[in-house]
């Protein structure tokens, strides 16, 4: 087993561990001088990131030392200010006052909010469930019904190959909507490790790219093809080339046949045939003939590439339909390892398990569960919809939220409606945020429960039931590196779900399988090892691989199908076939600048930063000297037009509201399009200075009027807006 050693006082070393910001799990090498990290760089025995590190990676010294980080709890006191108190006095008061909304409003009156900066650590993600579980609270909410969450409608609707997914270094052609992993380093199965590195081999062995995005991105740099549509128009392109490879029989008809139908067929055919290249290329703006190309490169000419929409294809109107067709093209293209065919990757966290090629039939998890009172929409694979949080709160009656526990997010920022969404949390009975650092979320809190950080804590690689990060059979664990600074008050954000549920007399379940003591704390240790009982590795099988460990070389072959397996792909049901429909009836009637009867001038799409993941980094200096504002960026044509300069500040109208912006020049933009990073600013009442703090794009973008059914996704990117100059005097 892999021990922490005795925390060194003076003298510089090295030691390994590995980076918890984002999902790629980099290795790294710290350089330590005492009990402080001096230096971080990337380990080049890491055979997962083979020496590679990103920016916000590097920053660690400052994460962890820096003037901004919080060391004791925090609570609000009657004037409004904050005052330290010791942990265990605020866990005291903390549960009493959950103990008596539970006692007076019930379980469903106490809710979590999970951020990201809690889904990568492993012990936090799977001690939340368990807690709400124990108190008898189903209001469990997180970032991931808020960013990608149309896969899994996409998933549950179509269905999903249980043999596994086609492999990077696999793929003679790949086609992205609206991703970008070259700076966000988060395409799950794709680019996170190396992605320059990475994506270079893949095209000097011959790999074909397309990328389809408002804007030549870094990853479109490198493309064979680079399509710029108006944002917002994945679906219709996607339905115009499936149309256009079902009317060139470029198919993968033996596939189709077995796994889909010709039923199925038939509808998917009847469905797009509106949907020609000629009208959606002139819907989307782009030139003729590019859609075709597309399909050939794709359909006619590739063989063992995927299509994979990302960020940019699930923020916008239609894109659980969007992703419902990129997920299309992969299944009339038949794009799945087959029988025989070598398995790429295992998650050994999980239980074992056999790759089989037969088709899991779509769950529609949603229709077994009653409607939420919010809209009318529920709960998705266990999750409430965080497109609902504010409402879920501001709406009286059984039910209703009164205390949200946020854990590593950052929700004023990231939920729409900003100024309902601080509306929300400042009505809360009680508001506990467990974060290292000061953010706008924070200053609504009763309570700051700062907690270690990453390198402060032992930890294995991020787990997500279903989801296989990483190629090959990879599992890496670490020891806490360096003890909490001296004089700080500070503990594994599971240890606060434990202490809470103990005062309440509740048992917590922990990762589904065994129940944690009352009497006394676990260790983080032990956890770790309750999270691997049945699964294909142990931490034991880690001893002497500090660097990770790659457990299987020859993974084996995908299976026959199990007798009686007889699943389909239903790749048009009725649903998306009617969302389809009013697809083709919003882009007939020109909708994509048209919004609550009116004509804009400008769709904001989003767009990622390298530098920072959502909100965290933006308090660190050498990140804010790099990027010291989320900019709208235009085209320096559209600046020309609009009488503007960088620099110069603008407003940004839309049908729900404005936000002000500092101005800046971006030529790999199209025309018609101002793009801006989410997860910026402050608060809507003390937003401050533009060019110091940033902008919530969240001020422009409703909840209860443009938003997507079954994950009640709101429309976050290709939102129309009007821009104005901001003059100085105003």
């Amino acid at each position: 087993m892999t021990q922490p050693q005795p925390f060194a006082t003076t003298g510089l070393r090295e030691v390994v561990s590995f980076c918890r910001i984002c999902s790629g799990g980099c290795g790294v090498r710290l350089t330590l001088d005492g009990d402080r990290i001096a230096g971080v760089r990337g380990d080049p025995e890491n055979a997962l990131s083979k020496g590679y590190a990103c920016f916000k990676g590097l920053q660690a010294a400052e994460a962890h030392h820096g003037p901004t980080r919080l060391l004791r709890p925090l609570k609000r006191m009657p004037d409004g200010s904050f005052a330290s108190i010791p942990l265990e006095q605020a866990l005291d008061e903390i549960a009493e006052r959950l103990a008596a909304l539970i006692a007076d409003r019930g379980p469903d009156s106490v809710g979590l909010f999970c951020g990201n900066g809690a889904i990568t650590n492993t012990t936090a993600y799977e001690i939340m469930p368990g807690f709400l579980s124990a108190i008898g609270s189903r209001q469990y909410f997180s970032t991931l019904t808020i960013d990608q969450s149309g896969k899994m409608v996409a998933a549950g609707r179509l269905g999903s190959w249980a043999g596994g997914a086609i492999e990077f270094d696999e793929m003679d052609v790949l086609l992205l909507f609206g991703a970008n992993p070259l700076v966000s380093h988060s395409a799950t199965g794709i680019l996170c490790h190396d992605p320059v590195r990475t994506l270079k081999e893949a095209r000097r062995r011959g790999m074909k790219l397309i990328v389809i995005d408002p804007r030549r991105t870094e990853t479109g740099h490198f493309a064979d093809l680079m399509v710029q549509p108006l944002p917002g128009q994945d679906a219709a392109i996607a339905a115009a080339l499936i149309r256009t490879i079902l009317a060139e029989g470029w198919e993968d008809a033996a596939f189709c046949a077995r796994f889909v139908g010709a039923e199925r067929m038939a509808a998917l055919r009847e469905a797009v045939a509106p949907f020609t290249p000629e009208l959606v290329e002139a819907q989307a703006r782009i030139p003729h003939g590019q859609l075709r190309a597309v399909a050939e490169m794709f359909a006619r000419d590739g063989r063992r590439g995927i299509a994979f929409g990302s960020t940019g294809a699930s923020m916008n109107a239609f894109s659980n339909l969007a992703l419902h067709l990129i997920a299309d093209l992969n299944v009339i293209c038949g794009r799945f390892p087959r029988a025989g065919d070598s398995v790429g990757r295992i998650d050994v966290q999980a239980p074992p398990g056999q790759p089989r090629a037969q088709v899991s039939p779509a769950p529609r998890p949603w229709d077994q569960l009653p409607p939420s009172r919010i809209r009318g929409v529920g709960a998705l694979f266990g999750e409430r919809l965080t497109g609902t949080l504010a409402e879920e709160i501001l709406t009286q009656g059984d039910g209703q939220l009164r205390a949200l526990i946020v854990d590593g997010g950052n929700p004023a920022l990231s939920l729409p409606d900003q100024r309902k969404a601080v509306e929300a949390l400042r009505s809360l009975d009680l508001l506990v945020c467990i974060e290292p650092w000061e953010t706008p979320t924070t200053r609504l809190a009763d309570y700051i429960l700062p907690t270690l950080l990453q390198y402060e804590r032992e930890d294995l690689s991020i787990y997500m039931a279903g989801v296989k990060f990483w190629p090959g059979a990879w599992l890496q664990h670490t020891p806490a590196i360096i003890p909490p600074p001296a004089g700080s008050d500070l503990v594994d954000d599971w240890y606060i779900f434990w202490a809470l549920a103990a005062r309440l007399g509740k048992q917590i379940v922990y990762a589904g399988k065994a129940p944690l003591p009352l009497d006394r704390a676990p260790t983080t240790s032990e956890l770790l090892d309750i999270r691997l009982d049945g699964a294909r590795a142990s931490r034991a099988d880690l001893d002497g691989f500090p660097h990770g460990r790659d457990f299987a070389v020859d993974l084996g072959t995908v299976a026959e199908a199990e007798p009686g397996a007889d699943g389909r792909f239903d790749v048009m049901p009725a649903d998306v076939a009617d969302e389809l429909a009013q697809c083709l009836a919003h882009g007939r009637a020109g909708g994509s600048h048209r919004r609550d009867g009116r004509d804009y001038a400008y769709l904001m799409s989003t767009r990622r930063i390298r530098d920072t993941f959502n909100s965290n980094g933006t308090q660190l200096s050498a990140i804010r000297a790099r990027n010291p504002t989320n900019a709208a960026y235009l085209h320096g044509d559209e600046l020309a037009s609009l009488g503007l300069a960088e620099g110069d500040g603008i407003e940004l109208t839309s049908s729900h509201g404005r936000a002000r912006f500092i101005v800046a020049r971006d030529d790999r933009l199209r025309a018609g399009v101002v793009a801006t990073t989410h997860c910026w600013g402050g608060l809507p009442d003390a937003a401050g200075d533009p060019a110091r703090d940033g902008t919530c794009v969240n001020l422009l973008v409703d909840t209860d009027r443009h938003y997507e059914p079954i994950n009640a996704m709101p429309h976050l990117s290709a939102v129309p807006v009007d821009i104005t100059r901001v003059n100085e005097e105003s």
